[in-house]
């Protein structure tokens, strides 16, 4: 028990690592690529090669982490990227190698299958969504981190003390990447045919759109129109710093409670369906907030619905298969999720650009109401959902 104690911890001190590399820069990237004198075409178009990537990788990566069975070589490529494509951001100041930079840290994201599955493995296979919810809560942890100690150093030492910090946690959990045990599964026997049959499951597939509405919802809100529609009704610095830690607490903690009992006695499908109406409610919220503090307690609901829902679709989207399809299935599960890191912003840009804030938001929060809706009919007359 106390080796399964030992790989847990370190695997979880790598998972945290990784997340702060990956996210101290992120709020300050988009000012700093403006202050190079780029176009802000040219800056969507550095930004958005983050999630492309990713987008293209998943499922290949998921596929070939299926063949040869290893999980570490994986998180020390992740890592190892992590921290170089950061430092190569200050290191190259054209838009074309700006552009690879943030697609490696693309590539880097790419990795987190391994950290997942191989940390689920750490758990017995009654425990998946348990598990899936505490390496959830790890990455929320770093992201977390990430934003607080970043906004310190943004303060005093200014934006390439980030890239540099990122650099050295990236090469720290690269280290102790090293140190992981390698599993000992070896190559599997993986067909074509097998691989096509996984990405066919109907239940993943629903699955995976699920979570591509999540990431859509969030990446079209909280990580971009959000914190600009609070600025807009005079938030200061600090009060969009908070804006940003208050998600990512509450996040750590809808992703935690999936793993608890009380999560447990409400049942898959009531948790999901929550999680959905938390952001249906958070989207609606914003829509009419007359003032910054409003944004509060809005952060602190939409962060805790996110949270239960990327844990628990994510526990899901691998259930059901063989230990040689898993990285497959949870390649697909986060390419399509990628669809929605990419296209939220862009759907929730035209939208403001051609109506009103209150309009935008709406709009958002019917989806995820109407999310809430399809999950609760689905489970009561499919036969593909099981409560777990």
């Amino acid at each position: 028990m106390s080796g399964i104690k030992s790989k847990r911890s370190l695997l979880a001190t790598i998972t945290v690592l990784f997340w702060f590399a990956q996210y101290v820069y992120i709020p300050f990237l988009t000012p700093y690529l403006l202050s190079l004198s780029i176009t802000a075409t040219v800056v969507g178009v550095i930004v958005g090669a983050y999630g492309v990537t990713q987008l293209l990788l998943r499922i290949p990566l998921g596929i070939i982490t299926d063949i040869i069975g290893n999980h570490k070589i994986f998180i020390i490529i992740g890592t190892f990227l992590a921290g170089t494509s950061s430092i190569m951001i200050i290191l190259f100041g054209s838009p074309s190698l700006l552009f690879a930079s943030n697609a490696l840290s693309g590539v880097a994201s790419s990795t987190w299958i391994s950290f997942t599955l191989l940390y689920s493995s750490y758990y017995d296979q009654s425990e998946g969504t348990k598990a899936i919810g505490l390496v959830t809560s790890l990455q929320n942890v770093g992201i977390l981190a990430a934003f607080l100690l970043g906004g310190v150093f943004f303060e005093q030492f200014g934006i390439r003390s980030l890239f540099i910090l990122s650099f050295v946690f990236g090469m720290a959990g690269c280290i102790l990447s090293l140190f992981i045990k390698p599993e000992n599964a070896g190559r599997t026997n993986v067909t074509a045919a097998s691989l096509v049959k996984v990405m066919k499951n109907k239940r993943l597939l629903i699955v995976s759109l699920l979570g591509g509405f999540v990431w859509f919802l969030m990446f079209g809100t909280v990580y971009s129109f959000t914190t600009s529609t609070a600025k807009e009704l005079g938030a200061t610095g600090l009060q969009l710093g908070v804006i940003y830690v208050l998600f990512s607490v509450m996040n750590i903690i809808g992703s935690y409670f999936v793993s608890t009992k009380a999560s447990r006695k409400l049942g898959e499908k009531n948790n999901i369906a929550l999680g959905f109406v938390l952001l249906a409610v958070y989207c609606a919220g914003v829509a009419v907030a007359p003032e910054p503090i409003w944004f509060f307690p809005l952060q602190i609901v939409g962060g805790f619905g996110a949270g239960i829902l990327t844990a628990i679709l994510m526990a899901i989207a691998v259930r059901g298969f063989d230990a040689d399809k898993k990285s497959t299935a949870m390649g697909f599960y986060q390419s399509i999720y990628s669809l929605g890191i990419t296209f939220g912003p862009i759907v929730m840009g035209i939208l403001v650009d051609h109506s009103s804030k209150i309009f935008s938001f709406s709009v958002m929060a019917v989806f995820a109401l109407s999310c809430s809706v399809f999950v609760l009919t689905m489970y009561k007359f499919s036969t593909l959902f099981r409560e777990a």
